[in-house]
């Protein structure tokens, strides 16, 4: 479809990386942004919307969630990390991949409605259809209209039979998944206190094999860390990169628990870090070193994780926390901006995955996944400051038209791919099922 976005505010990064709004026509053919200023010749406008009063950002990009954990959302709270994780898991063991679908579904409902459009999951169930139940994460994410990447847990050790199908779910993923430039498989061992080292070092392997790279958990609690440092004499990121898992792209979700040495590790294997300070936060376990990720040029990226842990998928409440946490945390109001905390949920996200100058950027050339703001709202006025009032002011709600790949998923507010009110009786009956009601 061609589309052209009318004398519309949007938000350009310019030469030096800083962000301005300056009001343009955006132009979209098929799935690509083909200008910002004049029609190309013989372009004719399918569909055109008026972009008065309206504010055109790049996509959202969550770089860290478990999205069939919607279903948990409010079940486990006020909990420790250990108690909460154990808790969690006793109700993973009983879900189906139905389960994962469903609640994938809902997340991306959430995530769309509140200016999301590709996310970075781990799930604990691969695909066995491309549509459908059987289809679970991905192909709830493919049927919303959304971009993912999405990942396996994966735990144990090489010659168990359980992580050796788990590899095998991955791969035949993969496959069913391989002509749909909107899902991308990667691997996601679950952390190195559940992922033995023969199994981290053979995904690393087969990662470099099948050309995909790895999301992981890393020092994420203090005890993670003692226990690493009892039993490895080290921490538990330089533990991973000792055993070579840094050879593929990587995303380390955490890293509260980051020293100095762990920085320049990450930095040197070009591993992107995934911050989810509401959830570190809720759980006690702390905030990581974010200011000296920056300062040592680690590529920092914003993720919510999982419901069980935030109970909400708004990178727009991420964005506004990360921003406040460190200025409060650290006593210095500059240490983190609301330009460094966008760029986190937009072009960082982007490099994480491989696809910079592509998604998290509105320009010529890059991918057509826009989000259409109404800033007629009190919270934007007087609109003095767009940049900061995205960080600061905005709370998610704004977003009123959402379009990813060139398709208009939401207009108006209005979900365009999915039946919501079918995807609200589903998982009120698999929480039921599952004993989520206190």
């Amino acid at each position: 479809m061609k589309i052209q976005i009318k004398q519309v505010m949007t938000l350009i990064e310019n030469e030096s990386g800083d962000y301005s709004a300056e009001v343009r026509n955006i132009f979209i053919d098929g799935n690509k942004i083909v200008s910002l200023d004049q029609a190309p010749e013989g372009f004719q406008a399918e569909k055109i919307i008026d972009g008065t009063g309206k504010f055109a950002i790049p996509g959202l990009i969550n770089s860290h969630t478990h999205a069939y954990m919607s279903l948990f959302r409010n079940y486990a709270d006020d909990m420790a990390f250990w108690d909460w994780l154990n808790s969690v898991q006793s109700v993973e063991d009983y879900m189906t991949r139905a389960d994962v679908y469903w609640g994938t579904l809902l997340n991306c409902m959430e995530m769309i409605r509140t200016g999301t459009t590709c996310f970075m999951d781990m799930n604990i169930k691969s695909a066995e259809e491309k549509q459908g139940e059987e289809s679970g994460a991905a192909g709830a994410a493919l049927e919303s209209g959304m971009r993912a990447v999405i990942t396996r847990g994966l735990i144990g050790s090489v010659g168990e039979e359980y992580p050796d199908q788990q590899i095998q779910d991955v791969l035949r993923e993969r496959e069913i998944f391989a002509d749909e430039d909107r899902i991308i498989s990667w691997f996601g061992p679950h952390a190195p206190y559940s992922c033995m080292a023969d199994n981290l070092q053979r995904i690393a392997s087969l990662g470099k094999e099948y050309g995909m790279g790895q999301t992981i958990h890393l020092s994420e609690s203090e005890t993670e860390i003692e226990n690493s440092i009892k039993e490895h004499g080290c921490t538990p990121i330089k533990y991973v990169a000792d055993l070579g898992i840094f050879d593929i792209p990587t995303v380390a979700a955490h890293c509260v628990y980051a020293t100095d040495e762990d920085i320049a590790i990450m930095k040197e294997h070009n591993v992107s870090v995934a911050l989810n300070p509401k959830s570190n936060m809720k759980l006690g376990n702390g905030f990581m070193p974010a200011e000296k990720m920056l300062e040592a040029g680690v590529n920092c990226v914003l993720g919510t994780d999982g419901c069980g842990s935030n109970n909400t998928q708004n990178m727009f409440s991420e964005m506004n926390i990360a921003a406040l946490v460190y200025k409060g945390a650290n006593k210095k109001a500059q240490c983190i901006s609301a330009q460094d905390v966008l760029s986190f949920a937009t072009k960082n996200g982007a490099k994480a995955i491989g696809k910079e100058g592509e998604l998290g950027t509105i320009k010529e050339g890059a991918l057509a996944d826009i989000v259409l703001l109404n800033i007629h709202e009190p919270q934007f006025f007087p609109s003095t400051n767009l940049i900061s009032g995205l960080v600061y002011s905005a709370t998610g709600a704004e977003a009123e038209t959402v379009i990813i790949d060139g398709n208009i998923v939401m207009e108006n507010k209005i979900l365009l791919t999915i039946d919501e009110e079918k995807v609200f009786y589903q998982c009120e009956k698999i929480a039921d099922r599952l004993g989520m009601f206190h």
